[in-house]
């Protein structure tokens, strides 16, 4: 296009303009003022105070033509004054997300986008005659134009006085300014809002005809046909395009640009919180969150005041341990307590812990400590089969006890014990019990002499199932340990 007029992004230019040498806040300050400037006599002004600066960075921008960067030299027929290409940065950032799709894939996104898109705008209800972005820019200068002072000279012109000491020539019948800026842009400037407002006319009717509704309408008045899905193409016949060879390059795709190192980084114009004081989760004291607990970074355990064995064998409870609980040496006592967990005389002793997603009591806890090598996760016949042999090897060791009168920690009197089934019961005179493997139910309380004469005639079976028996409460059904 010959007779369009060609632009650069001061960003950019002010890129090239730090990798030539010429660095710092200064010299950005002055380039951006001198790229504002809407007339030539304040860009000079601004182009002396880069040649105080520096000489060199003087003649770098005087290498560039001024009718691509700054405002001064812009024509003023595309009603347009941005510095940026910020159309580009905006469509880049829709296409986003289809970019890295194959070619059909990526054109179709595009296409699907820009149908929606247009047909939502085009929908759009604008309360105002022109556009709500340009109304506010609008009520904005008109809040600016309280400070100037117009006075009107005939045949449409005014005079307008700032309070700044600057005066204007203002013409309303070919929406001009001495600031060039309702020149460059279409919209009023606050020395032509002061005019307008001295003529009691609406500031609205003086607004670029381009940025009104029946030009929008125009704008998008066509529409993107709907397509079907590529299966209901028509075949041409013709051999297919195969896509070229390409090679993935390693590493991960960048998704978005890398930043400037004077550029100011995301998220850096929020506000911080003061005076709040945050408390940590894990040790409840102020002054830092669980991210920086002390306690983590010297290696102790999490949790408030956690203390004790921890495990699956550890015993847990709400204090001080009656009958059925842990004893010192982590044996317990069991000779009061049977499987349903009452004692001789009906009273119930089981206090449970919440473990996983039941109750399981101290008993149980104990009972269920792995006193066998069994791996974890192991299949069910390679449980039982360890369980069976684990089970042989105990009553080996019971066969074998001393006779003769001996300590509770000493075996008893009398014949030795055969195999029990899980059922029966033992004797109250019996040395202390040692924890049940994972298959064998916990032991009955004494009933009767006669009772474990009967017993012990009987062999013990062979366990069948490595689940363990259930306890039961009155309170609450207990679900049985699972191997």
């Amino acid at each position: 296009m010959p007779n369009a007029e060609h632009r650069h992004c001061v960003r950019h230019l002010h890129n090239n303009f730090k990798l030539a040498g010429h660095t710092g806040a200064a010299f950005k300050q002055r380039l951006w003022a001198a790229a504002r400037a809407t007339t030539i006599p304040v860009f000079e002004a601004e182009m002396e105070q880069m040649l105080g600066q520096s000489q060199a960075a003087y003649k770098w921008l005087q290498e560039r033509p001024a009718a691509h960067w700054s405002r001064s030299h812009f024509s003023t027929v595309p009603k347009c004054d941005i510095l940026l290409n910020n159309l580009c940065e905006c469509f880049n950032a829709a296409i986003l997300e289809a970019r890295d799709k194959p070619i059909v894939t990526l054109l179709e996104r595009i296409r699907t986008y820009l149908m929606l898109r247009m047909a939502r705008l085009r929908e759009t209800v604008w309360p105002h005659e022109v556009g709500p972005r340009i109304f506010g820019i609008v009520e904005k200068n008109s809040i600016e134009s309280g400070h100037c002072i117009a006075s009107y000279a005939g045949g449409g012109k005014y005079q307008v006085n700032s309070m700044l000491g600057a005066m204007f020539v203002v013409d309303l019948e070919r929406h001009t300014c001495t600031c060039r800026k309702w020149d460059l842009s279409g919209i009023p400037c606050p020395h032509a809002l002061a005019s307008i407002a001295k003529s009691e006319h609406s500031s609205l009717d003086f607004v670029h005809a381009l940025y009104k509704r029946p030009a929008y309408d125009r704008a998008y008045e066509g529409y993107i046909s709907p397509m079907p899905s590529q299966a209901y193409w028509r075949k041409t016949g013709h051999v297919p395009i195969k896509p070229p060879v390409y090679r993935i390059q390693p590493g991960r795709p960048k998704l978005s640009r890398n930043r400037e190192a004077d550029e100011i980084p995301k998220g850096a114009t929020k506000l911080k919180r003061y005076g709040i004081v945050i408390t940590c989760r894990n040790c409840g004291q102020e002054g830092h969150n669980f991210a920086g607990c002390p306690q983590l970074r010297q290696g102790q355990p999490r949790g408030r005041a956690r203390c004790g064995r921890r495990g699956r064998g550890a015993v847990r409870g709400r204090g001080a341990r009656g009958k059925g609980a842990a004893t010192a040496n982590g044996d317990v006592d069991t000779t009061s307590v049977n499987a349903s967990g009452t004692t001789a005389s009906g009273t119930t002793t089981v206090r449970g812990v919440k473990r996983g997603r039941g109750v399981v009591s101290e008993q149980q806890q104990t009972q269920a400590r792995p006193k066998f090598n069994v791996k974890r996760g192991a299949q069910a016949p390679y449980v039982i089969r360890k369980t069976n042999v684990f089970a042989d090897s105990q009553v080996g060791q019971s066969s074998q006890a001393p006779s003769g009168p001996a300590p509770r920690s000493q075996a008893p009197s009398g014949p030795a014990p055969s195999k029990q089934a899980p059922s029966q019961s033992v004797p109250h005179s019996q040395g202390p019990s040692q924890p049940a493997p994972r298959s064998q139910a916990p032991p009955q309380p004494a009933q009767s002499s006669q009772a474990h004469q009967g017993s012990s005639s009987q062999p013990q079976s062979m366990v069948t199932s490595p689940k363990r028996p259930r306890l039961k409460s009155p309170a609450k059904r207990i679900r049985p340990w699972r191997v």
